[in-house]
């Protein structure tokens, strides 16, 4: 009897083996075709990327029509009554872009009324009126309107509009500002797709979208997670070390929490100023908080809220922005 067990236990061990074999084979090369068909586009949107500056692309815009739309801005700003006489806000961004998150948290701190508009980033069919190719991009008035684009060219422009004009010349602002598109950002990208299995989950806010069809979502992960991840660990990766933020041997989730921490630390939002601007948000915190809301959802997001002080400081921007409201 135990003869015939021995065989039996040994061909099941080698169906096993046999399946893990074939699950990695198939998942390799899964990564393999995605990452090569994926950095083809990757290099490809680059170029496009490159082809219009959003300095170009704003300047090009209906100044008469622009002026009416920022008149707006200012007036809902000061009497939200009156937005619903405006020529409507679409903002066009991806959830996990930083950039987008950036635009986003300004104009729900200030109260501008708008739509958010999920764009699909593979094709972007969402943005085909435009010329320019990135996101976030702003239009007022829909088809026949005009466009706002860039993340920083979007916020400086509504912060002369809402009274915030002079945090753009204070040089501790700009520095923190200037700390979260690129350090920040940095950190954050390499932290989400440091394996593909987290730049997997990195895709699966499009999930909830029903306005992506299925196919669509499927292909994104299947070509984006392999390109995010190469992107971080060959591009994002060496560009930290270069700058002297990461050395080849330190752990990148220990780096991030050293850096959201010198956050906390230096703008004194640690020891009893409940923000950078003082009482109130100011554009530093603003950009700061934009940022993080790009990862908000993903395992990375809880992991810095429990293991960092950022916490009480959180709390308070979502409370002024309405994302404890759920919006």
């Amino acid at each position: 009897m135990l003869g015939v067990l021995i065989p039996c236990v040994q061909v099941a061990v080698m169906a096993r083996m046999s399946l893990a074999r074939k699950l990695a084979l198939g998942s390799l090369g899964t990564t393999v075709v995605g990452g090569g068909a994926g950095y083809v586009m990757y290099k490809q949107r680059l170029k496009d990327n490159k082809a219009l500056s959003a300095e170009e692309f704003n300047a090009a815009q209906s100044k008469e029509k622009m002026s009416a739309a920022l008149a707006w801005v200012r007036k809902a700003t000061a009497d939200p009554a009156s937005a619903s006489s405006g020529p409507g806000l679409e903002l066009f961004r991806y959830t996990t872009c930083p950039y987008c998150g950036k635009a986003k948290a300004f104009l729900d701190y200030y109260g501008i009324p708008h739509e958010a508009i999920e764009v699909e980033p593979m094709f972007k069919s969402e943005i085909a009126p435009s010329q320019y190719k990135k996101v976030p991009q702003m239009r007022f008035g829909g088809d026949s309107g005009s466009w706002l684009v860039d993340s920083d060219l979007i916020v400086d422009t509504l912060a002369e509009q809402v009274g915030a004009a002079s945090q753009l010349r204070d040089p501790d602002v700009q520095k923190w500002r200037s700390w979260a598109r690129e350090s920040l950002v940095r950190h954050l990208t390499i932290n989400i797709n440091k394996s593909l299995a987290s730049a997997w989950q990195g895709y699966s806010y499009i999930d909830a979208f029903d306005t992506i069809p299925l196919a669509n979502k499927l292909f994104l992960k299947v070509v984006g997670a392999p390109v995010m991840y190469m992107v971080a660990t060959k591009i994002t990766f060496p560009k930290l070390v270069k700058a002297g933020e990461l050395k080849e041997s330190d752990d990148w989730r220990s780096v991030l929490h050293q850096q959201i921490e010198r956050y906390v630390a230096e703008a004194k939002i640690s020891s009893g100023k409940p923000f950078h601007g003082g009482s109130k948000p100011d554009l530093a915190d603003l950009d700061v908080y934009g940022v993080f809301q790009s990862v908000r959802g993903h395992e990375i997001y809880d992991d810095f809220l429990q293991n960092t002080s950022i916490g009480p400081w959180m709390a308070r921007m979502d409370k002024l922005t309405g994302k404890l409201d759920g919006q």
